[in-house]
């Protein structure tokens, strides 16, 4: 993320802060060192209760009641029970005017462990807001591998609620997994829960240990500008029913080792959406993400679409496991050609750069069983095979195409750089006549490495050695965090450099769910004519 991103996103953090309240709304401060059951308008030194927030005659139209457009005031520490359920909901916002529950700097919620109804619980409302603010934490403190408790806990709980949002928040310990062989959580240590809920927003937050951190299903999902490590799941959602309108961004994935097991019994996906039993996810944009660190040997995928699955793209992010690890990357994954909920049609993979690690299984790339599906512009650099498709399926007339791959044969011997059913190939020429795709990709080896400028994204190539290594970086997402920049693995730069302006121009279907795809993943305009690179720089 350049400079003038983080920036940007530091003036709307501003703004926000300031603008939490408006000079009509009605604001209440709440403390749990307080027994106050009247007054609480002045500030947390005449907080009202805990109690008070969970009776419902404090919920209303009066002057005295939380109503729309009311932002309630978290103020220090609270100190839950075990299993306790803290913060409930009694009344819904409105649309343009949301109860907001703001956490005043410094602002904790710790319990052992919180119920698995939630810290705070906004189940059947509407325009609800739950803010972090500057450094509010939802936190369990003992809870987890070699502590007192193994239990289901939650940070916030929404099911059906509408037009609701997490945002500036962290949840953390809610399950602290330390041994391969604790089988005690269920996936149900969530950090953000939401059920038939639609228009649910999460963003800003940052979870961490806990098993599936954000899940849930409805329409018009959110989750934007998070930071999420320490899970089995980044997020989790099956259609129930038919969903729509998925929008997963500029998220941050990284660090799920800690959650291996012998039986792998935690299979871990960064982002797992699926339609199963009837259900469908009909549309929906994956984009700008970074997906990196360990992400351990259980892993089913750090992006898995299962099943009924359609319209779904999947670009401008970029993927980088460690060589010690073999993984699939980005898999587009329908058991057959027919299902209940209907088949695997019309997805997507544009602009993305995948490195999948080690070169004895794995792959960046696979599609199955998948209709009408795009790969285009994307950098592929490995695990055992850059591309695979599997199953039946058809392509769009764009089909795949003006890719960059790793010669995989020349560098590793490896024979299977590009995989359809039952057969391997590592020539492109025999692979474009195979597969009848392909006629503008590039075949081109990583035995070169890069110094990448975060500023600018210019790449420079510096050696001809340590192909695999990865220089540190700040964090792409959050600066706080001390991890591995996936944007400057070596070998997707030089492949990205060697690919300059081989890339098709993708401005005309730049539109709807796919536009995004209009700027970089720093945010920079692509351009309206001639070529685009590949990769997402």
């Amino acid at each position: 993320m350049n400079l003038r991103s983080l920036v940007s996103i530091a003036i709307l953090g501003a703004v926000s802060l300031l603008g939490a309240t408006s000079a009509n709304a009605k604001v209440f401060y709440v403390s749990q060192a307080s027994r106050n059951t009247t007054g609480g308008t002045t500030g947390c030194g005449a907080a009202l209760s805990v109690a008070w927030f969970n009776t419902p005659s404090s919920w209303g139209t009066a002057s005295h009641q939380i109503s729309a457009g009311t932002t309630v005031f978290l103020c220090g520490v609270f100190r839950g029970t075990p299993g306790e359920r803290l913060l409930t909901a009694l009344g819904s916002g409105a649309a343009g005017e949301p109860i907001t529950i703001k956490f005043m700097p410094g602002a904790v919620l710790t319990s052992p462990y919180w119920s698995a109804l939630g810290a705070i619980n906004i189940d059947y409302r509407s325009y609800i807001v739950v803010d972090g603010g500057t450094n509010g934490i939802i936190e369990d403190s003992a809870n987890g591998t070699g502590r007192a408790y193994h239990q289901t806990s939650v940070g916030v709980h929404a099911t059906r609620c509408t037009s609701c949002t997490v945002e500036n928040l962290t949840i953390q310990n809610l399950y602290v997994r330390t041994s391969a062989s604790d089988y005690a959580p269920t996936a149900s240590n969530n950090c953000v829960f939401w059920h038939f809920s639609n228009h649910m927003t999460v963003n800003h937050i940052t979870c961490h240990d806990a098993t599936w951190a954000v899940a849930g299903d409805g329409n018009n999902f959110t989750l934007e500008y998070s930071n999420i490590y320490h899970v089995d799941h980044g997020v989790a959602s099956d259609a129930v029913g038919i969903a729509s309108g998925y929008s997963i961004h500029n998220n941050h994935f990284h660090d799920f080792a800690n959650w291996d097991s012998s039986l792998n019994r935690y299979h871990h996906d960064g982002i797992h959406l699926w339609g199963q039993l009837g259900g469908r996810i009909t549309s929906g944009a994956i984009y700008n993400n970074t997906f990196d660190g360990d992400f351990g040997y259980n892993v089913t995928a750090q992006i898995f679409l299962q099943d009924s699955v359609q319209h779904v793209a999947v670009y401008n992010n970029v993927f980088v496991a460690p060589q010690t690890r073999v993984m699939r990357s980005l898999w587009f994954y329908a058991v057959s050609t027919s299902l209940p909920g209907g088949p695997a049609t019309g997805n997507s993979a544009y602009n993305n750069s995948i490195n999948a690690g080690n070169h004895r299984g794995g792959s960046s790339l696979m599609a199955t069983n998948q209709f009408l599906f795009t790969a285009v512009n994307n950098i592929l650099s490995g695990g055992n095979s850059d591309i695979a498709l599997a199953g039946g399926g058809s392509r769009t007339a764009t089909g795949i195409n003006h890719n960059v791959y790793r010669d995989l044969f020349a560098e590793f011997g490896v024979s299977n750089t590009f995989t359809l059913p039952g057969k391997t190939y590592h020539y492109l020429a025999a692979w474009r006549s195979a597969c009848r795709c392909d006629w503008n990709s590039t075949l081109v080896t990583g035995a070169q490495t890069t110094a990448f400028s975060a500023t600018t994204g210019i790449d420079t190539v510096t050696a001809t050695a340590g192909v695999d290594s990865v220089e540190s970086m700040p964090d792409a997402v959050n600066t706080s965090v001390t991890t591995t920049d996936a944007a400057a693995d070596p070998t997707l730069q030089f492949l990205s450099s060697t690919g300059v302006g081989s890339g098709l121009n993708l401005t005309d279907v730049a539109t709807g769910e796919l536009a995004g795809l209009a700027l970089d993943m720093n945010g920079a305009p692509r351009p309206t004519s001639g070529p685009w690179n590949p990769g997402p720089f």
